[in-house]
């Protein structure tokens, strides 16, 4: 049931093996760790900054998008250029730093913001699954440009920071590919192309392979792009159909079928709590009791000691 099958993982490790390579790098490295929280996925990274007054400037080595939370009156910036523009960032602003974009931020009040990053290499294989493209541009908003559907998208992305250790890695992934590929699509020369639209779910050899897939990783990172190449979908069309299929969400299916392989291990076998958490993909042991007794009203140790009797 659990057994794995080392050719199918092996195609789809080659298929995305600039992606996980380009994942390694720290893309949010220019932005100080005491801000606020990050994470850092295949799909891209994010970070939830709270800090102020203060200023910032650098080289941007990957692509950003950043989404206000708070308002920032007299906000200052500079991108690409010696002139700084003073201007009222309301809650819900968006700004779009491409790479290699030089850029200078100051601002006088305490700010809290959602910050998004691609490397090059990341967002140009989204491009490629997403929009069937090879190659985009992107076409920043002014200043102050506010984007109500982004500021529901990152207000998303915060409740899962503030969920702490009990945030879900691939819930974090499903949020950066919609809101990554929502702003590509508004903020973009990809926005000038015709928008194809997906229908239908998933076809039964699509189901079955991811299923196996899942099955087979479930102890590694999975991210959407990675199970939308398996079923070979775009990113937003593997979500949509997904959900169509399993009637839940794909990071809803991956936990379910986690805690069902830790129940398993927990009640027929005697290894250590710790390693049958690391065999089910969770970060730690103590990952892996909160889950359960959020989702299963018990806990792994209550679990065992029914097994043994004690």
């Amino acid at each position: 049931m659990w057994s794995k099958r080392p050719s199918q993982g092996l195609r789809i490790i080659n298929v995305v093996g600039d992606v996980l390579n380009q994942s390694k790098l720290n893309l949010l490295e220019n932005i100080p760790d005491e801000w606020g929280p990050k994470f850092q996925a295949i799909s891209g990274a994010v970070a939830y900054t709270r800090t102020g007054p203060n200023s910032i400037s650098f080289r941007a080595a990957s692509h950003m998008a950043l989404v206000m939370l708070t308002p920032q009156p007299d906000r200052e910036m500079a991108l690409s250029s010696e002139r700084k523009s003073v201007f009222l960032a309301p809650v819900g602003s968006v700004e779009i730093i491409p790479a290699d974009a030089d850029l200078f931020a100051r601002w006088r009040e305490p700010k809290e913001n959602l910050l998004l990053a691609h490397a090059p290499d990341q967002l140009s294989r989204l491009v490629e699954l997403e929009f069937e493209a090879a190659s985009f541009e992107f076409r920043p908003p002014g200043p102050g440009h506010v984007d109500d559907k982004a500021l529901i998208l990152a207000g998303m992305v915060r409740e899962e920071f503030l969920r702490g250790c009990s945030a879900d890695k691939l819930y974090f992934d499903s949020l950066i590919t919609v809101l990554s590929t929502y702003l590509l699509r508004s903020y973009s020369t990809l926005s000038d192309r015709k928008r194809k639209i997906s229908r239908g779910g998933l076809s039964t050899k699509a189901w079955r392979d991811t299923q196996e897939y899942i099955r087979a990783h479930i102890a590694d990172e999975l991210s959407i792009d990675r199970l939308a190449i398996v079923a070979n979908l775009s990113p937003s069309h593997f979500l949509r159909a997904f959900r169509q299929k399993a009637g839940q969400s794909p990071h809803q299916y991956v936990l379910a079928t986690r805690l069902e392989l830790a129940e398993q291990l927990i009640t027929t076998t005697s290894l250590p709590l710790r390693e049958i958490a690391a065999r089910g993909g969770f970060s730690s042991h103590s990952h892996m009791s909160a889950l359960m007794r959020e989702r299963k009203f018990t806990t792994p140790s209550a679990l065992r000691r029914a097994r043994t009797g004690r």
